[in-house]
């Protein structure tokens, strides 16, 4: 009998292995629980009877049957006490014996294997995770996990993600996309433990801060200081977290004064997805041009809703439809405008001055919108459905379609933008074409700001590193360099040539279509100022800010920013094209330098090849 015994241990012992091995880990763990059960039950009948008929004693049976079930899981049998008993009396009831004896050890095998190789999976995982680049991941949710999948694939180094805790299902599953995780107190306050385990102090960490409980920014924070501590050079790091940027850039951006990361991206879903829409359905691809780079045609659009996304998709549209020979119109639907427009009203109120922007309280759904879209059926170019709702925003995208589709009106762009992305149809049965902002496109500090950064750098002839200069930059100076990178195509197709064509050396244009894009350019400055909320300097402050610097030099102090107002958001470049040659001539005369308001936007359009030179360089 004790040869039996191996020999169900040894098979036993070698069906757990290779099922565990074979098996998917959700697969197996239900295997197990079903060999457990009817391992408990199988045992319980068993010994239950075999001790009743020996020793004919209820009490005692009940006493000594569950020692005997629980001894099977652990691979002791008690066949001596039961033999020549019903249950084992018969060749088959010795076969059903030891199946039940086999899977009982099988199963507590198979969990003990299961729960000591996960963790020696977990443990090795992190071990490993010890070279190379480092990407954290604060938080696990569907969208920090799908973050961690596209940052494994793109061999962005290891990934380690970090949390309060974890179930068992999610370790199983990190584990096996080759992830690794680490839990509890110490990991959420980054304590030197946790740093000296990950070597922090030894190479580049990208950081995703993307917890769903709003305790990133305290996350960051804590890693910050942890960094630190650690001697981790700022350069050498970068963090990605929600909220508000002009608060927390402050807080965790390295600068002069203080310790803090080398990039760093704070985002706004809302404007990620709203540049998104930029990127998959840029504006300027659906005006024409013509030979001078004048657009032949306004921008028409509507936008369906005007919660955080529609009003972050208007912003958008201002920024990126501005072009010499076009007027920009908008019309907004939202049964509830009044009530969600009276912040961005209050904030940015030239922009509703300056812009022909209507708005409606109807629905997309209603009558009067689809009485506008007749109207304007031959002049709309876009149409964003932004109400909050993904069902909504279906519905209504869909119908849209359809009625445009019958009305051979398949040239006006119906785009979806929510909280996920964009989600965009050129025709009706076409594959939809995704954005997906919870992407390295949108959320990777470094890649999200590549242009950008090129583009400041090129303002700034200091001397000083790409780095250098961003760091150096205030927040309202990154946003102005993002939205600057995000026209750059604009410009390339007002000239009617190919980025391909400009790498060439198809560039500059002539110089009439040159003066063009510098107005362009002039126009586009112009409406990224509107959106943050700045209005035009009256002919009274500017003379009054003239007597204002005039006294400083006088002084010896440093003179102020005459056209620029920083904390009453006023600019006296907020002006028509035509009028800059005027003020240009207006500050020389209070300042002596030599000032040239068109030419400083001329040349932000020459440096185009530069930026495109730079960016492969540093895509490389």
């Amino acid at each position: 009998m004790t040869s039996v015994t191996v020999v169900i241990l040894s098979t036993a012992l070698l069906l757990a292995m290779v099922l565990n091995l074979a098996l998917k880990p959700s697969f197996s763990a239900r295997l197990t629980a079903a060999c457990m059960i009817i391992a408990f039950i199988g045992g319980v009948i068993i010994y239950g009877v075999g001790f009743a008929e020996s020793t004919g004693d209820i009490g005692l049976s009940m006493i000594r049957t569950p020692f005997c079930v629980i001894k099977m899981f652990v691979g002791i049998n008690d066949y001596g006490s039961i033999a020549g008993t019903s249950p084992v009396a018969t060749s088959a009831g010795l076969i059903v014996f030891w199946i039940m004896h086999l899977l009982a050890f099988y199963s507590m095998a198979s969990a003990a294997m299961f729960t000591l190789g996960e963790e020696a999976l977990r443990y090795l995982r992190i071990l490993l995770s010890a070279k190379g680049d480092l990407t954290l991941i604060y938080g696990i949710n569907e969208r920090s996990i799908s973050l961690g999948k596209e940052c494994r694939n793109a061999g962005a180094g290891s990934v380690v993600f970090i949390a309060e805790d974890a179930d068992h299902s999610t370790i199983t599953d990190l584990n096996n996309m080759g992830m690794s995780l680490i839990t509890g107190p110490s990991a959420v306050a980054s304590d030197k433990s946790v740093m000296k385990r990950l070597r922090v102090n030894r190479r580049k960490v990208n950081v995703f801060a993307m917890d769903e409980e709003d305790s990133d920014l305290f996350y960051a924070l804590g890693l910050k200081d942890a960094l630190k501590e650690a001697g981790v050079d700022p350069e050498n790091t970068a963090i990605t977290l929600p909220g508000a940027e002009d608060i927390i850039t402050s807080m965790l951006q390295a600068s002069a004064d203080q310790y803090g990361f080398g990039y760093v991206n704070v985002y706004d879903s809302a404007m990620l997805s709203a540049r998104a829409l930029i990127r998959t359905c840029p504006p300027w691809e659906l005006v024409r041009f013509g030979s001078d780079g004048r657009a032949l045609e306004d921008f028409d659009c509507a936008i369906v809703g005007f919660g955080r996304h529609g009003q972050a998709v208007l912003k958008q549209l201002m920024m990126n439809s501005q072009f010499a020979g076009s007027t920009f119109h908008a019309a907004i639907f939202s049964p509830n405008f009044e009530n969600e427009s009276g912040y961005m009203k209050s904030e940015c109120a030239s922009l509703f001055e300056k812009y022909d922007i209507k708005s409606f309280k109807a629905d997309g759904r209603s009558i009067e919108f689809y009485n506008y879209v007749d109207r304007h059926i031959a002049t709309l170019k876009l149409i964003a459905v932004c109400t909050g709702s993904e069902d909504s925003d279906r519905e209504i995208s869909d119908n849209l379609m359809m009625y445009l589709k019958r009305r051979s009106a398949e040239h006006i762009c119906v785009v979806r933008c929510g909280e996920e992305g964009v989600r965009y149809q050129e025709t009706v049965g076409s594959p939809i074409v995704t954005a997906e902002i919870n992407s390295l496109d949108y959320l990777s500090a470094q890649k999200a700001d590549r242009d950008a950064i090129i583009i400041n750098s090129n303002y700034d002839d200091s001397g000083r590193t790409d780095w250098e200069k961003w760091m150096a930059c205030d927040s309202f100076s990154k946003m102005s360099s993002r939205a600057s990178a995000d026209f750059l195509p604009a410009f390339i197709r007002a000239a009617g040539i190919t980025e391909e064509e400009v790498k060439a050396g198809g560039w500059p244009p002539s110089e009439d279509v040159l003066e063009v894009l510098g107005e362009t350019e002039h126009l586009r400055w112009n409406a990224f100022h509107f959106v943050m909320g700045y209005s035009p300097m009256s002919n009274e402050e500017f003379d009054e800010r003239a007597e204002t610097y005039k006294k400083c030099i006088a002084e010896g102090l440093p003179g102020i920013r005459l056209t620029k107002d920083p904390e009453n958001r006023k600019h006296a470049c907020l002006i028509p094209w035509e009028e800059l040659d005027g003020l240009s001539q207006k500050e020389r005369s209070v300042t002596g330098r030599d000032v040239d308001y068109k030419r400083y936007d001329i040349n932000n359009v020459l440096i185009i090849p530069e930026i495109l030179k730079q960016r492969e360089a540093t895509a490389k």
